[in-house]
C-alpha cells in the first residue's frame, strides 16, 4: 500500500497553511500520498513523473498540482531539481477575489489535474526560460516567510503564495496548444459563471462561451468539476451565501436573492444540502462575542 505522507511530517506548525520543500537532487521515489495539495515546480534537469496507472516525462519549467490524495512518484531523476509548495487547501482560505474569473486558474489548478490522463500530460503549463527566471524570486519569498518565521509570517506566506498562484494563472491562461486549449474554453465557462452568478443561468450562452455543444458542456463539467453546471452554480451561490451570513446581518430573504435564489426556502434546502446545517444555524454559529471596547 502507498505510504501516506501526514501534515505533520512537513508542517511543523499546525498554523502554517502552507510550505515549502526544495528537492535540489530529485532521487527515486515510490509510490507515495500526502494529506494535502501540491504545487510542483520543475527547476532543472529531467525524469519520469508516474501515477497509479500511468507515467510522463517532466523537465524544467513543468508545473502541475497533485490534488489531495493523489497518488504518484518519481522514477530515472536526471539532474532533477523539484520546488514542492505544499499546502492545505482547507485551511488556507485564500482571498481569490477576481483570480477565479481566471480560466488559467481553473485550467491549472482543478481542471488538469483530473485530464491529465487523458490528455497523457499534454495539458500541463510549461514555462519557458523567461518566466521560470521571474518565477524564481517569488518562490525564494515564499521560502524565506516559511523557513525564517519573521514576526507576521504566517500572513506574509500566504499573500507570498496567492502571488505564485496570480502569475502561474495567467502563465496558463496565455498556454496556445491543442491539449491547454479545451482546458481554458471550461476555465471561460467556470470563470463566466463567477462573475454573473446571481444571474439566472443559460446554458446555451455557457456552451458558447466554452466553444462546445451544450451535451458537451455537461460531460467536460462532470469531468472537470464533478458536477453539472447547475449544480456548480447551486455550490458556487452558496459559497458566496457564506461570507454574507457570516458578516452581514441580511434576512435570509436578502441573501437568498443577492447571490441568486429567488426562493428563500429553495436556498435553505440547498445550503442544508450542501453545508450540513441551515443558513440559520451557520449563521448563529459564526457570531463572535464583539471585541471589548478599550
Amino acid at each position: 500500500m502507498p505510504h501516506q505522507f501526514r501534515h505533520e511530517d512537513f508542517f511543523d506548525d499546525a498554523r502554517m497553511p502552507v510550505v515549502v520543500h526544495r528537492r535540489v537532487s530529485q532521487r527515486p521515489s515510490r509510490l507515495h500520498s500526502h494529506a494535502f495539495s501540491e504545487l510542483v515546480i520543475v527547476l532543472s534537469g529531467q525524469g519520469v513523473h508516474f501515477t497509479v496507472d500511468d507515467e510522463h516525462d517532466v523537465m524544467a519549467g513543468d508545473v502541475f498540482v497533485i490534488q489531495g490524495s493523489g497518488e504518484h512518484g518519481y522514477r530515472n531523476p536526471r539532474q532533477l531539481e523539484l520546488v514542492n509548495i505544499m499546502f492545505k487547501p482547507g485551511q488556507l482560505d485564500l482571498p481569490l477575489h477576481d483570480l477565479r474569473s481566471l480560466p488559467g486558474y481553473h485550467a491549472l489548478f482543478t481542471l488538469e489535474p483530473r485530464f491529465r490522463k487523458q490528455h497523457r500530460f499534454s495539458s500541463r503549463l510549461h514555462l519557458d526560460s523567461h518566466q521560470l527566471s521571474y518565477l524564481a524570486p517569488m518562490i525564494d519569498a515564499l521560502e524565506r516567510e516559511c523557513t525564517e518565521r519573521p514576526p507576521g509570517f504566517l500572513a506574509m506566506s500566504v499573500v507570498s503564495f496567492m502571488q505564485i498562484v496570480g502569475y502561474l494563472s495567467r502563465c496558463y491562461g496565455q498556454v496556445q496548444t491543442a491539449a491547454s486549449r479545451p482546458l481554458l474554453r471550461i476555465g471561460e465557462a467556470l470563470g463566466h459563471l463567477e462573475d454573473h452568478y446571481a444571474e439566472p443561468i443559460d446554458i446555451a450562452r455557457l456552451a458558447r462561451i466554452a466553444h462546445m455543444s451544450e451535451s458537451s458542456l455537461y460531460r467536460a463539467f462532470k469531468r472537470g468539476v464533478g458536477h453539472t453546471p447547475i449544480h456548480h452554480l447551486i455550490r458556487l451561490r452558496i459559497r458566496k451565501a457564506c461570507p454574507l451570513l457570516r458578516r452581514s446581518d441580511r434576512s435570509m430573504s436578502a441573501v437568498a436573492v443577492g447571490v441568486g435564489f429567488s426562493d428563500s426556502n429553495y436556498f435553505s434546502r440547498q445550503f442544508r444540502n450542501i453545508m450540513g446545517i441551515s443558513p440559520r444555524e451557520y449563521r448563529r454559529r459564526s457570531i463572535l462575542p464583539p471585541a471589548p471596547s478599550v
